[in-house]
């Protein structure tokens, strides 16, 4: 499977592990995951694997304590096999909402939006070109800022890292690199 290009892995520890020790603290639990996906002929990703860690009671200097999960269709197994998918699938839709749809699109346009304002004439053919994808873009971003990723506000009440979301995304938004965000960089990333 490896050989053929049929294994992925789906990691969400270090984006995680930073702030579970903090989100633990609340009524809300978490684990970093990470996880192993198998590509069946069908087209469709199986897990088959999936370690769920926490971190060291000692510090972080000690490193995260992991558990392996690994499929099992029957008893006690096929019960902590389902909640490790659903940990999976809870990062995962944090992490789809946080960093890959805010951060990685509305909040990094911003800049450009602003300086394509500021410094081509509207009759300029790049912005005539940008224009129909900046559409809004201001707006929205205004608005999600008053009830969704506001403190105290929907993201916040609603999703996994809880009064952590913002800082999360802001500490993934360090890491950002322009070219990065272009071929043959973001491929290679993958």
């Amino acid at each position: 499977a490896l050989a053929s290009g049929r294994l992925f892995v789906l990691d969400y520890h270090d984006t995680f592990i930073p702030f579970l020790r903090r989100i633990n603290e609340t009524s809300a639990k978490a684990y970093a995951t990470r996880t192993i996906l198998f590509l069946k002929e069908d087209g469709t990703l199986k897990p088959v694997a999936i370690e769920l860690s926490l971190p060291h009671p000692d510090g972080d200097k000690s490193g995260a304590i992991s558990q392996v999960i690994l499929p099992a269709n029957e008893g006690v197994e096929s019960t902590i096999w389902l909640l490790a998918k659903a940990y999976v699938v809870v990062n995962d839709s944090c992490y789809h909402q946080l960093m890959s749809h805010w951060l990685n699109t509305h909040a990094v346009i911003e800049p450009f939006v602003i300086a394509t304002n500021r410094h081509l004439s509207v009759l300029h053919p790049i912005n005539k070109l940008l224009a129909p994808h900046y559409r809004d873009t201001m707006n929205i971003n205004a608005l999600a800022r008053e009830s969704l990723i506001n403190a105290d506000g929907i993201i916040e009440k609603t999703f996994l890292p809880s009064k952590y979301a913002v800082e999360m995304s802001s500490a993934v938004y360090k890491n950002w690199v322009f070219p990065d965000q272009a071929l043959p960089n973001d491929l290679i990333k993958r």
